[in-house]
């Protein structure tokens, strides 16, 4: 008995750790029973494909609130399709901040990045993320061509016009602040969603504000191939949007002001 032990014990004990994943993909998924499992797929070809991440470790994250359709069911079907993916139930829906930071802060990897669940940035731009991080990059965001992106000319403009307003008012040198596509290097991941205090609309803002006020590095890269996806789940109308905004605004200045976002707040 004591040399059955023994032996298992042995075996233990020269069994390699897991290693640690070099990269995480955090995607939110709420109510995307329609294209949550072809996003999967899509992901899972590219990642086993590629000849730079098929090489990698790599975690892939699905954050999904509680919803009325088939989403949670169908992440959990394409687990398999991984070497390693978790679903992540949060609860509650409280909105897409809350569900990239719970995300976030459940992360292994060396470097993540959040992406949106409709692709519409091409996978291949993982590639230069990855690159641009471990060149000393922070943060390394997407931007836009904001005039352009969207199908609808109008929400285009305002979606413009509010980031020149958020970028005048908070000082932020990135053009577009809105874009799904940003990748965190460890220290940037834990200080930034740590911080967060804002679940909704405005938490891509919120974010770059806390990163600037610890003089973090931002990257930007644009996007040129970025492609306006049908089957948005983001319904609000422009006048809602702009109630959001101005508040959200207000929040994130007093925020700056007293020193909410610094390592060491201000007493």
């Amino acid at each position: 008995m004591y040399l059955t032990l023994k032996l298992k014990t042995m075996v233990l004990s020269k069994a390699s750790p897991q290693k640690r994943p070099e990269l995480t993909i955090i995607i939110p998924a709420y109510c995307e029973e329609r294209r949550i499992g072809s996003t999967l797929d899509a992901l899972a070809v590219f990642l086993n494909t590629d000849n730079f991440f098929k090489q990698m470790n790599v975690e892939v994250l699905v954050v999904a609130a509680d919803a009325p359709d088939k989403t949670q069911e169908i992440i959990t079907n394409k687990k398999s399709l991984f070497k390693n993916c978790r679903l992540l139930t949060p609860g509650t829906r409280s909105g897409k901040g809350r569900d990239v930071q719970y995300g976030m802060l459940h992360a292994n990897g060396k470097v993540a990045i959040f992406m949106d669940a409709d692709l519409a940035v091409p996978l291949t731009h993982l590639n230069e993320f990855y690159n641009a991080c471990m060149e000393g990059s922070d943060l390394v965001v997407g931007t836009r061509n904001m005039l352009t992106y969207r199908s609808n000319f109008m929400r285009g403009t305002f979606a413009s016009t509010g980031n020149f307003i958020y970028r005048l008012l908070s000082g932020l040198s990135v053009k577009d602040t809105q874009c799904g596509f940003k990748m965190f290097n460890e220290q940037a991941r834990r200080l930034c969603f740590s911080k967060l205090t804002i679940l909704g609309w405005g938490f891509d803002i919120e974010v770059l504000a806390i990163a600037q006020s610890n003089d973090l590095s931002i990257k930007s890269i644009q996007i040129d191939d970025y492609k306006h996806m049908p089957f948005s789940t983001h319904t609000e109308g422009i006048m809602e949007i702009t109630i959001h905004m101005v508040r959200d605004l207000g929040h994130i200045t007093g925020n700056r002001i007293r020193g909410v976002y610094d390592r060491v707040p201000k007493k």
